[in-house]
């Protein structure tokens, strides 16, 4: 008799595949930058805090991320991987919940599957699931909770929506999207939606508890305060791009620029003497323009097609696409893409999908996909890069800030 296990493997073999590569590219050279990493500087030194007396110095974002790293430094010490290993487990989790998801609007394996490597293998999923941040967590619990909605568990879904939230707050964007669509399909009554909203803000609340226990005032004032940073306008930051400029990948966000060191990992520092002493290592937070090119495109051409195949997945990935990505196009702050676009590439990916399942040009799309994704791979996994390999795909990269490659 098959194990549960043993048969999930088997009757999804190929997502097992697409998790285990992506689980060995999230793994490699995981603590190749023993420092920082962008905004790992507030969110560790946060769970620091919250390990030495519960206190949250960064209370403009919520607490959960940060009680899972402190989490994750108590029981395995202090270190990169330390940090770093949870956003992995988020990471794969949303190829997962992303793939149930397009197997519940399509009833097709492979499309579901095409919608999992779109996911999983772009350059920005990847590097956010192998960094300390917020929004590998958000990303992982609202597709959770977009799953378990459309499965009719309104508890599990409330559940999952509330931890997104007590991620970041936009996680509640996929709830809109999510219950638009059961609404328009009759799926849903005002009373089980409620019941969501409900049982999310419940788990948002106690998710925060220690901290509102602790100064309630403070809390309520960091809560307010988040709320006016979000419709203020702040003066433009080199990095700062506006919502339109991010369909078409302006101002890649660089995380790190740094020559070869004696503190890296000596896999790190063996690999960059191969290349000889041009050799760098760089982190850059961009979206792979071969998918999210295509990936719009398909979003347009959804919104102009009218035909009745799988409508479902036209009607989702349309309302997923308005509502996690126009209402950044209202608020006047201007912002760095990938904060929020990590959020919209479901619809993308959903989009895409639909657009070339059965196409006879699909296999030759995913050929070059497929180059495509291992030229710019090197630049999230802390792979050291000769001289030579970043000018010839720097036009990839953007020209944002000024590079004087080490000598």
């Amino acid at each position: 008799m098959k194990t549960g296990v043993r048969r999930f493997a088997e009757e999804h073999k190929l997502l097992v595949g697409i998790l285990l590569v992506s689980l060995l590219l999230r793994l490699v050279l995981l603590n190749a930058v023993p420092s920082y990493i962008f905004d790992e500087s507030y969110y560790v030194p946060a769970a620091h805090s919250i390990l030495a007396n519960w206190t949250d110095p960064n209370p403009e974002h919520p607490p959960l991320v940060k009680l899972v790293l402190a989490g994750s430094i108590a029981l395995g010490g202090d270190n990169p991987l330390t940090w770093r290993l949870p956003s992995v487990v988020a990471g794969l989790a949303s190829i997962a919940f992303l793939y149930f998801i397009a197997l519940l609007l399509s009833k097709e394996k492979r499309f579901a599957t095409l919608c999992a490597a779109f996911l999983a293998f772009d350059p920005l999923h990847v590097l956010f699931s192998r960094a300390a941040l917020l929004d590998i967590f958000m990303l992982a619990f609202a597709l959770g909770g977009a799953y378990f909605i459309l499965m009719r568990k309104w508890d599990w879904a409330g559940v999952f929506f509330g931890l997104g939230i007590a991620s970041k707050w936009p996680a509640l964007l996929p709830f809109l999207a999510v219950s638009a669509y059961l609404r328009m399909k009759k799926n849903i009554k005002a009373r089980d939606a409620a019941r969501v909203l409900i049982a999310a803000m419940a788990v948002y609340l106690l998710v925060s508890l220690p901290f509102i226990l602790q100064n309630p005032s403070e809390w309520s004032l960091s809560q307010i305060s988040s709320v006016e940073k979000m419709s203020t306008l702040p003066k433009m930051a080199q990095q700062s791009s506006t919502a339109v400029e991010w369909l078409y990948l302006q101002k890649p966000v660089w995380f790190l620029w740094s020559r070869i060191n004696e503190t890296m990992p000596p896999e790190v520092v063996w690999f960059a003497g191969l290349l000889g002493s041009t050799a760098a290592l760089s982190l850059v937070a961009f979206g792979n323009p071969v998918f999210w090119i295509p990936g719009l495109l398909a979003v347009v051409w959804l919104a102009l097609n009218r035909t009745k195949k799988m409508s479902d997945v036209r009607t989702f990935a349309l309302l997923w696409f308005l509502c996690t990505y126009v209402p950044f196009l209202l608020l006047p702050r201007t912002n760095m893409f990938i904060y929020y676009m990590l959020l919209v590439l479901p619809a993308y990916a959903l989009a895409l999908s639909r657009f070339l399942t059965g196409k006879k040009y699909e296999k030759w799309y995913l050929v070059v996909l497929g180059v495509s994704v291992a030229l710019l791979l090197p630049f999230v996994l802390g792979l050291p890069l000769p001289k030579f390999y970043f000018d010839a795909l720097r036009p990839f990269l953007g020209d944002t800030i000024t590079i004087n490659f080490l000598v």
